[in-house]
């Protein structure tokens, strides 16, 4: 079964191995087609085993390590091949063991993957706006520099997410992103439509983390996924479509991890 992954020209590296998922080639049904990743959201186990099975395959991987993700700044050093849970309550993943994934879910939020090709430190960490504003993406790049990472080596790339014209927030999520040091320094972040409606660019809300964090060779895969839901789950497009029923949806992933070359 082919499984489809979008890369990035500035991570052409021959140490590692990485990819940006889309939903398509796996094994899930319906509403979960078909290469879903999660096992929190009602799709049958067996399928989702079949599916992370492909990915790892796909990549030459060992293992896949996935997170509990929560919105939060915490950030799980992978030091040992013993320390391999799953389930860990966390949003961000760092190590530099050969042979693991570090994998990051999505349905609309940011996956954000990390390389230091000198030092061979690897990260990843998810990026909604909760995490953004809570500071994942500094926590994630101090967790590689306590590895032995320098700011100025570590590569990072945007996955696929939501973008600013499908994204309508109101004044209550908006003023926290006004308090941030992000849009004081780029207003462009929000676009004010009415007096209660705005259009948030998350990515543009991550650039401004990620250049707060000195990481300046940062690229961006630049999908949206609210609009290709052909290619990603879009927890908000399903959301919409099916109101006022709770939407059900998938989750894409992206891992990446070191390889021997």
């Amino acid at each position: 079964m082919t499984i489809k992954k979008i890369l990035h020209p500035k991570l052409k590296f021959n140490d590692i191995s990485y990819g940006f998922f889309t939903r398509k080639g796996g094994f899930s049904r319906s509403p979960y087609d078909s290469l879903n990743c999660s096992f929190n959201v009602e799709d049958n186990e067996r399928d989702v085993e079949k599916n992370l099975v492909l990915v790892c395959n796909e990549l030459k991987l060992k293992g896949i390590i996935k997170l509990k993700q929560i919105h939060s700044s915490k950030v799980f050093v992978i030091n040992s091949k013993d320390n391999q849970v799953n389930n860990i309550e966390a949003d961000g993943l760092v190590t530099k063991l050969k042979g693991i994934g570090l994998s990051i879910l999505g349905a609309d939020c940011a996956p954000i993957l990390f390389y230091d090709k000198i030092s061979k430190i690897i990260g990843a960490c998810h990026a909604g706006w909760r995490g953004a504003v809570n500071g994942i993406i500094e926590a994630t790049v101090t967790s590689m520099e306590d590895l032995g990472s320098k700011r100025n080596d570590i590569i990072s790339i945007i996955g696929p997410t939501i973008h600013k014209e499908s994204y309508e927030i109101r004044e209550d999520v908006a003023s926290i992103v006004k308090e941030t040091k992000f849009y004081k320094k780029n207003h462009s972040i929000l676009f004010q439509v009415q007096k209660d409606k705005y259009l948030f660019d998350l990515p543009l809300l991550l650039k401004e983390s990620l250049k707060y964090s000195k990481i300046s060779d940062l690229g961006d895969i630049n999908m949206n996924t609210y609009q290709k839901t052909n290619l990603f789950f879009s927890h908000r497009k399903s959301t919409h479509n099916n109101f006022p029923q709770q939407g059900k949806t998938g989750r894409h992933i992206s891992v990446i991890g070191l390889v021997n070359n």
